[in-house]
């Protein structure tokens, strides 16, 4: 149904929870990235229902099992198209300088990220350290424990942000993403060493031993951190009420 609307889908396969299924468009422009993004959404919901099934993206819908987030999987490219911007130069350099600056400027405006790509109290139940989910602001390679993640090397090196989850507007977070990594790039933010060893595991205590905070724990404290970013604001305007 959807390779028929002209949406690519170039993986599907089974989670960890019942019934938990994760599901991977082509990379795209922003704009269609995002229109692709909920009619996916939208055919899931429908053709579950006319089978008689629910279809839910719920951050958490059940307390024992992992969560479903919102991964975002960014590239920069130059304007051709041609050229991808943010690796290294060498097999064994994850990001470019581009690029390392860009990742930098997402953990730099994490917790006000969590409050636009978590925005509810249910986020909150799925951003818990050992859970498949990301609670702590870092990096790795490969590292499912972490907030920012290069899923390997070689061909798939690129930046994947996992703090999200389906409950966002996503033209809103995608706006506040790409404006934290475009700050990241203006400053030149140097992000930290990558962490190689699951974060999940340690105590508040033990991470911040190693420089390492946790993401808000809840929705207010997001809010608070949101409020208090001026790069963000100013990338997302004026509400108007």
């Amino acid at each position: 149904t959807l390779g028929a609307m002209g949406i690519s889908v170039i993986q599907h396969g089974k989670e960890y929870g019942p019934g938990q299924y994760e599901m991977n468009t082509h990379h795209a422009s922003p704009i269609k990235a995002v229109d692709d993004y909920l009619t996916l959404k939208e055919v899931v919901r429908a053709l579950a229902r006319d089978a008689g099934w629910i279809a839910t993206f719920m951050p958490k819908p059940y307390a024992e099992c992992s969560g479903n987030g919102l991964h975002l999987h960014i590239s920069l490219w130059d304007l051709d198209g041609k050229n991808d911007l943010s690796v290294g130069e060498t097999a064994d350099e994850p990001l470019s300088q581009l690029g390392r600056h860009f990742l930098g400027g997402l953990l730099t405006h994490a917790h006000a990220l969590a409050g636009i790509g978590a925005p509810t109290v249910n986020s909150y139940k799925r951003l818990l350290p050992g859970s498949w989910a990301p609670a702590h602001v870092c990096w790795g390679v490969g590292n499912r424990s972490a907030l920012v993640r290069i899923p390997a090397m070689g061909m798939r090196r690129h930046i994947e942000f996992r703090s999200g989850d389906n409950a966002v507007n996503p033209f809103i977070y995608l706006t506040a993403a790409m404006s934290a990594g475009l700050d990241g790039i203006h400053n030149q933010i140097e992000p930290p060493a990558p962490i190689d060893y699951d974060i999940g595991r340690m105590s508040d205590e033990e991470a911040a031993t190693l420089g390492i905070v946790r993401l808000p724990s809840n929705l207010p404290d997001a809010l608070a951190a949101l409020e208090v970013d001026e790069v963000i604001a100013r990338a997302l305007g004026t509400i108007i009420l």
